[in-house]
């Protein structure tokens, strides 16, 4: 009986490995095929393509969490390893200037970039406040959505943090879709996630326990 715990409680183990790894599969597979999938609300939920260019003003971006202490804040919201989708409002030597009606970068307001003290939540979110000077291999990215994560609250990113350009495929607008998409993209890697774990546990069980004794169970 012992050994037969033991050896389902590895089976688990593994199986729940499998899940995490199908999972984490749903972030990386795309990425190696040249595209990615948004599903949060800063830029709208779609699928873009990873395209070669080089960074401008107003390029969309993706992009590796930065991890500076301004940062942190992140990690309420997205897991540590996304990759985030930003819009480069900002180059080396161009000037920030954050104000509570907006940013404005070298005079210019980024539309809708009002800092927000709190989240929907109510939660703090601290964000910068008066001139920054972009220093050399820096970027100062933004959300084209009033409630975006982006450098009014972490500050500038690493250029080097920039895994490539994007460009749209198909995208949509209406929330409830993107909702929709979201919550069925969850779902088919829940299910597949689901379906290679009791597939591998099956077949641990089978292999390691008797017969007889599998058939007691």
């Amino acid at each position: 009986m012992n050994r037969q715990r033991i050896l389902r409680a590895a089976a688990s183990i593994i199986g729940g490995a499998v899940a995490m790894g199908v999972c984490a599969l749903g972030g990386w597979l795309p990425l190696k095929l040249g595209y990615c999938l948004n599903l949060t609300p800063s830029e709208p939920v779609g699928i873009y393509e990873l395209v070669p260019g080089a960074i401008t003003r107003g390029a969309l971006v993706l992009l590796k969490q930065p991890h500076n202490p301004a940062a942190s804040i992140l990690q309420r919201y997205v897991p540590g390893n996304l990759p985030l989708i930003k819009r480069v409002a900002a180059l080396p030597s161009d000037a920030v200037r954050v104000e509570a009606d907006g940013v404005y970068v070298n005079g210019v307001r980024w539309p809708e970039s009002a800092p927000l003290a709190h989240d929907a939540e109510g939660r703090a979110l601290n964000p910068y406040s008066g001139v920054h000077r972009v220093a050399a291999g820096e970027l100062w990215v933004m959300s084209n959505h009033p409630r975006g994560l982006d450098s009014r609250y972490f500050g500038p990113v690493a250029e080097a943090s920039v895994v490539s350009r994007l460009r749209p495929l198909a995208t949509w607008s209406s929330a409830p879709l993107a909702q929709c998409l979201a919550l069925a993209y969850a779902l088919c890697l829940a299910a597949l996630a689901l379906l290679i774990s009791v597939t591998t546990i099956n077949a641990h069980c089978a292999r390691f326990i008797h017969p007889r004794e599998a058939a007691q169970q």
